[in-house]
């Protein structure tokens, strides 16, 4: 029993003083002071852990050999991810350029703030836009053809009735469109200007 003893404090030393090589070596190949902290933390826990065992100096009971595989595996896989985050940072010589960069944005900003804001011009007395004229044409009638309602309009100024025209809704005439036919009044648009016309009363 004192041999298992013995072999188990043996074993657990051998554990101890491969993490502690293990920690120690990853202590020195990070630069980086949180990492380092972290390492020095595990470093202060594990010898607590051995002065608490030291402290106890009871013998403890034999660990079964499937225990002792079980937690070196997991030491290992432990040990592993730490190796692993600290191979997968950045060096700072990555980081370089993009500090540089960002020191030159903002420079520029800075710049831009400090660069005197050119003076406010005086606004020039905007025209007041023309009243749009009145369609060059009348509505002389409104008929109905085929089921479907056309507004007969004539030129100004025309008198002869040859010159008459049928517009039927969405059509237009000289910029006028004719967007329709509300009982006996034609509603043309031109632009934003609308104008509603209705044929003479008989």
């Amino acid at each position: 029993m004192r041999a298992a003893g013995l072999t188990w404090l043996v074993l657990i030393s051998a554990a101890t003083v491969v993490n502690h090589v293990a920690l120690s070596r990853l202590a020195e190949q990070t630069a980086d002071a949180p990492e380092e902290a972290r390492v020095q933390a595990l470093e202060e826990r594990l010898s607590g852990l051995e002065q608490h065992i030291q402290q106890q100096g009871q013998q403890p009971a034999a660990l079964a050999q499937s225990q002792y595989a079980s937690d070196r595996q997991r030491l290992e896989q432990r040990l592993a991810t730490i190796e692993q985050s600290v191979d997968g940072r950045l060096p700072a010589e990555a980081l370089q350029p993009l500090e540089t960069r960002v020191a030159q944005l903002e420079a520029r900003q800075e710049r831009a703030r400090a660069a005197p804001s050119a003076p406010a011009r005086p606004r020039a007395p905007q025209a007041s836009a023309p009243k749009p004229a009145d369609p060059p044409f009348t509505v002389t009638a409104m008929e109905l053809r085929g089921g479907e309602r056309f507004v007969s309009i004539l030129p100004t100024g025309a008198a002869a009735v040859g010159q008459a025209r049928l517009l039927r809704a969405g059509e237009s005439e000289a910029g006028w469109q004719l967007e329709a036919i509300d009982g006996r009044v034609a509603v043309f648009r031109n632009g934003s200007d609308v104008r509603r016309l209705a044929p003479p009363r008989d």
